[in-house]
């Protein structure tokens, strides 16, 4: 027989539990939907994290504790403390004192709680230390935040309709993740919320504040001095998906406990240099469908995104003044020839080639000013792929309305499908055999498109990343290939295309391989690794 926890509509209350411990005493089997329900353990505390899990859940639901025959499944077994966790009981009491102070206080019973702790303490020989350590638990100290930190919820913005709605994909899916790895999600949506409703979170902490490719991290009170999140506290991060450099005007403000999580490890030392933010290589991950039946794959060879016009963004260059539209020309003109350079290293062998030299600051302007270069040459290095692969007769699948009005609508074997959502792309993958990726120049980098298309169980084609290299190899687990040499990939999908059971095994192995590293269920974990060791470095 084992001591299990039941919820029941009466049984203990969580004002029994907190004014006798001795309820929850010896191993007890709890299920793990409450624990996730009440935000998880807290690994923080010293001692006592039964206890303390166990004030979480009464809070939340009543429940009975009653003897049953062995029988754990969907149980986690909570045992007692070591000796050694029993000499720090004391402290755990003086959290549990702080946390809950108002309710004692309430119930006549604050004064009682406070001399039971300090008895305890004294019994330790650790009363000085424990007056101490109960003034700060009291008084909510920092070190009580520290304390109570993997208790509080995660507060997550999302809403920004940016391409067809990823962002907000992002957003959702990663909280998600969260929450099943046991922590309490509050969300802020741009879209349905007024900006004014951000307040309500002033002066609030909590575990993390989470945004998407976020502005909200920017927003300053009236006195145009202060930004509100420095009164919202605990550690801030926002994804960025493009160079950073678009979003320099949100780089540009400093308050500590903010971080910059990127999928690019070129756009980590670009932060950590040019903004002096800290930074993280964090890439998005990949849905596993849904359907988990085999769809019949009758696409070939997709591509799912947009056809973005080169010459028309040469038109803007050819429009800036003079000397400007010199550098954006050499800058160009580096990257075509040097397509494995990131944007920042072309542009300095463009300024070389100019003699000018310039310090960090001006060197962030000049990119910022340049920036739809770095959209140029992607855009010229798609053109060009796709044209390789269509002069050859091969029938290509896009997905996007922006094709239907492009340059190789001309191609009979190319078909132009209409925009899709998310969810339609995630279908169209396990609707092909390959299907391509042409990064937007990210070369140390890892996209969501990446991870989808191998969830998917189709074989990914993609332009070389750094990333990859020691993650996924090459004709074995995807196909990459480099911009300058996308000759040679003709040769290598007609192969697959008529090697089924090559396909499948490239494709089985980039999907096992992606099911084991970018799943958000493991960037949900890593995450609150991460916060962790922050936690211990002291940020």
């Amino acid at each position: 027989m084992k001591r299990v926890l039941r919820q029941t509509a009466e049984g203990i209350s969580f004002l029994e539990l907190l004014l006798d411990e001795t309820i929850c005493e010896g191993d007890i089997l709890i299920p793990k939907e409450l624990i996730l329900l009440a935000g998880g353990r807290n690994d923080r505390l010293p001692a006592k994290k039964k206890y303390e899990l166990l004030l979480r859940i009464a809070q939340r639901t009543s429940f009975d504790l009653t003897e049953e025959p062995s029988g754990d499944m969907g149980m986690e077994l909570l045992t007692n403390d070591t000796a050694e966790e029993t000499a720090d009981g004391w402290k755990t009491d003086c959290y549990i004192i702080g946390k809950y102070s108002q309710i004692l206080q309430e119930n006549q019973v604050f004064e009682m709680a406070v001399a039971s702790v300090l008895e305890e303490a004294q019994s330790h020989g650790h009363y000085e230390q424990a007056v101490s350590f109960l003034e700060a638990m009291i008084g909510h100290a920092e070190l009580f935040y520290e304390l109570d930190a993997p208790t509080e919820p995660v507060l997550i913005y999302k809403g920004d309709d940016v391409c067809h709605n990823v962002l907000t994909v992002f957003a959702e899916q990663f909280g998600a993740a969260l929450g099943r790895a046991g922590a309490q999600i509050i969300w802020y949506d741009m879209a349905n919320q007024p900006l004014e409703e951000l307040l309500q979170y002033r002066n609030r902490h909590f575990k993390a504040v989470i945004g998407v490719q976020s502005y909200l991290f920017s927003v300053k009170m009236k006195d145009e001095i202060h930004y509100l999140h420095e009164t919202i506290y605990g550690p801030k991060f926002n994804f960025i998906f493009d160079h950073p450099v678009w979003m320099k005007k949100h780089l540009e403000h400093q308050y500590p406990d903010f971080y910059v999580l990127t999928h690019d490890a070129d756009y980590v030392a670009f932060v950590q240099n040019y903004f002096r933010k800290n930074a993280v290589l964090f890439p998005p991950a990949g849905i596993e469908p849904t359907c988990k039946n085999e769809v019949t794959r009758k696409y070939d060879l997709t591509f799912v995104g947009t056809y973005g016009n080169y010459w028309n963004e040469i038109l803007l260059i050819h429009q800036m003044e003079r000397k400007e539209r010199f550098l954006a020309n050499r800058f160009l003109l580096v990257m075509r020839k040097n397509p494995d350079l990131s944007s920042e290293e072309a542009l300095k062998r463009a300024l070389i080639f100019y003699g000018r030299s310039v310090d960090k600051k001006e060197f962030v302007e000049i990119l910022y000013g340049l920036r739809r270069v770095i959209y140029c040459v992607m855009h010229y290095y798609r053109d060009r792929v796709l044209r390789v692969l269509l002069d050859s007769g091969l029938t290509v699948n896009v997905f996007g309305d922006s094709w239907r009005n492009s340059p190789l609508a001309a191609y009979e074997n190319l078909i132009c499908h209409p925009d899709v959502t998310v969810e339609e792309s995630l279908l169209i993958w396990q609707q092909s055999k390959l299907s391509l990726n042409i990064m937007s120049w990210h070369k140390a980098g890892f996209t969501e498109r990446m991870a989808n298309i191998m969830l998917a169980g189709a074989v990914l084609v993609t332009d070389d990343t750094r990333y990859l290299e020691g993650r996924y190899e090459n004709g074995k687990d995807l196909v990459s290939f480099g911009l300058a040499e996308r000759e040679t990939l003709l040769e290598r999908i007609k192969r697959l295309l008529s090697d089924e059971a090559e396909r499948v095994r490239i494709a089985e192995s980039g999907r096992e391989k992606t099911k084991q590293f970018h799943t958000w269920d493991v960037r949900a974990k890593e995450f609150l690794e991460l916060l962790e060791t922050l936690n211990k470095n002291g940020r």
